[in-house]
């Protein structure tokens, strides 16, 4: 009796491992809430900053393309998202693509791709707006962290910019209350 009772507790974290999907925290070898000097100078953080457009409190972009180890075929300029500690709030990549429907297409191979790798189930959310309309695949983790793809028709410069991104919690609340307010 006793080594059945040792056997099933050693075995039920296992079990209860596998039933749920892999938090997904780093994009583009960045993790979420590192100090962005990690990756950066100080130096570059000050003279390259800028206001976050889509957030009231204090959160800064900061584009990191030649500064990023870890390229990859779905992205070409690369971006973070940091508040005033020049803690990581937002992981971001992003590639102009010819036309909608490759856009689109690419979206659909990664897609099942990333939920092969993180066992995760990606949303569908579809919007548009009146400069540009989003079709986007997100999931969120147990942490609340957000993580999305996304191709953007941007009616208004003609362009299809393919998306990936990563956000905490804390930064999707500070975009939230930017919109909601009526700015």
């Amino acid at each position: 009796m006793k080594k059945l009772i040792l056997t099933l507790l050693l075995t039920l974290p296992i079990i209860s491992s596998a039933s749920y999907a892999e938090e997904i925290n780093s994009l583009f070898g960045i993790d979420l809430y590192d100090n962005s000097e990690k990756f950066v100078s100080s130096n570059y953080i000050n003279s390259n900053k800028v206001k976050n457009p889509e957030t009231n409190d204090d959160y800064f972009d900061l584009e990191i393309t030649d500064k990023i180890k870890a390229k990859s075929p779905y992205a070409s300029k690369y971006w973070i998202t940091i508040d005033s500690g020049n803690i990581i709030h937002s992981i971001y990549g992003h590639e102009i693509i010819n036309n909608l429907d490759m856009c689109l297409e690419v979206q659909e191979d990664l897609l099942t791709k990333l939920e092969d790798k993180y066992q995760n189930d990606f949303e569908y959310w579809e919007k548009a707006y009146p400069r540009f309309k989003v079709y986007r695949y997100q999931t969120y983790g147990s942490l609340n962290n957000h993580y999305a793809m996304q191709c953007n028709d941007d009616y208004e410069n003609s362009i299809i910019k393919r998306q990936i991104y990563l956000e905490t919690d804390e930064l999707l609340d500070a975009i939230n209350k930017f919109y909601d307010s009526g700015l």
